[in-house]
């Protein structure tokens, strides 16, 4: 979500000098199904003039990149036929995926992870191939000036460890569109923090005696999500008009992005990257393509479409499933666990209708 913030700039200065020019530095962007798929293509594109950059989804069963990863090893390890073995070393901040890449790349669990950071406490060694081998390392947070609220939202810093969480939630605010908050916490018409986390701490029942919010535990769980990726947020990659080939490549729609860099060639087909979050159609387009404009408005009629219809389909259920409680109410006589059963899905229905509708009064499609 964040490239340019998680690099390691000191490392890579120290692979450039005299003594260790002989190694190879690759760009791995992992946890690209948490942005727009322009926003990984675009990424790639201009990391992939310094190293060659690759765009990454860590998951044993469902993995992207996988093949484009492995494919890159073996190109490496051709090029240094007079080694007996390479080590490759998957280096940078912590919680940025690591160990699960290492994970994915083997198929099973051979790393210990964890959705915070300092899990991995050593490096471990680990055999990929026959002379290739892995190395994973702890998480190294590089001295570059960041403030403690940058530590905090880039997830070096555990939010169990915080004394005062509520006072990172702003960042939070300033970072994540106002109109994802109010989808994913259910709450609008906050002004400042304080109201937005005294109301989402009687919505979520956090509060303390007297009715109190409890400031420390509803800011953290806002913490988590943002770490976690659950709140819809990425930083926008820069566009470089100039640079015609940068601009056509990118801005286009291409389902197959070639980088060559170092003596290596990397394909791959980012229409294969499914999101995980779901974002508003104005995120989803690239700003700096000719029809963007008209992308947009497309694909927020689209989104009204699918609404109408989920609406149409919800309200159907909650029917069919009240004639069908009627029905049985007639019939023979529902013993307490299927009243309770019954009685817990028009609950659950009721919600979902509750959800879509409040969705759509925020995005305006009501």
């Amino acid at each position: 979500r964040d490239p340019m913030g998680t690099r390691s700039r000191k490392l890579e200065r120290e692979l450039k000098t005299k003594e260790k020019r002989h190694k190879h530095l690759v760009f791995v962007l992992n946890k690209c199904d948490l942005v727009p798929t322009w926003v990984t293509r675009r990424w790639v594109r201009r990391l992939s003039r310094e190293y060659p950059t690759l765009a990454f989804h860590a998951s044993i069963t469902n993995p992207f990149g996988k093949g484009a990863l492995i494919q890159l090893l073996r190109q490496f390890a051709t090029l240094h036929q007079d080694k007996q073995q390479i080590s490759v070393g998957f280096v940078g901040y912590p919680n940025v995926g690591k160990s699960s890449i290492v994970n994915t790349l083997r198929k099973k669990k051979v790393c210990n992870v964890a959705p915070i950071p300092g899990e991995t406490k050593v490096w471990q060694y680990i055999t990929l191939f026959r002379r290739v081998f892995l190395i994973d390392c702890p998480g190294v947070v590089p001295p570059s000036g960041d403030s403690h609220l940058q530590c905090v939202l880039k997830g070096v810093v555990q939010v169990e460890k915080i004394e005062d969480p509520a006072q990172y939630v702003p960042g939070v605010i300033a970072a994540v569109k106002r109109e994802y908050l109010e989808r994913h916490y259910e709450v609008t018409g906050w002004e400042d923090h304080l109201q937005f986390l005294t109301m989402l701490a009687k919505k979520t029942g956090k509060l303390r005696k007297g009715g109190e919010p409890d400031f420390n535990n509803i800011g953290r769980k806002v913490l988590q999500d943002f770490q976690r990726g659950r709140l819809p947020y990425f930083v926008p990659p820069p566009f470089d008009g100039d640079n015609e080939n940068d601009a056509t490549d990118v801005t286009a729609d291409a389902k197959l992005v070639t980088i060559e860099a170092e003596g290596v060639k990397i394909e791959q087909a980012f229409d294969k990257v499914r999101p995980k979050n779901k974002f508003m159609a104005v995120d989803r387009v690239d700003p700096n393509r000719p029809d963007a404009q008209e992308a947009v408005q497309k694909m927020e009629q689209e989104d009204e479409d699918d609404n109408g219809r989920n609406n149409g389909e919800q309200q159907g259920a909650m029917e069919e499933g009240d004639e069908q409680d009627e029905q049985g109410e007639g019939g023979a006589k529902e013993t307490p666990v299927a009243q309770a059963t019954n009685e817990n899905k028009k609950r659950k229905r009721r919600r979902r209708g509750a959800k879509d509708r409040l969705l759509n009064r925020i995005l305006g499609t009501d």
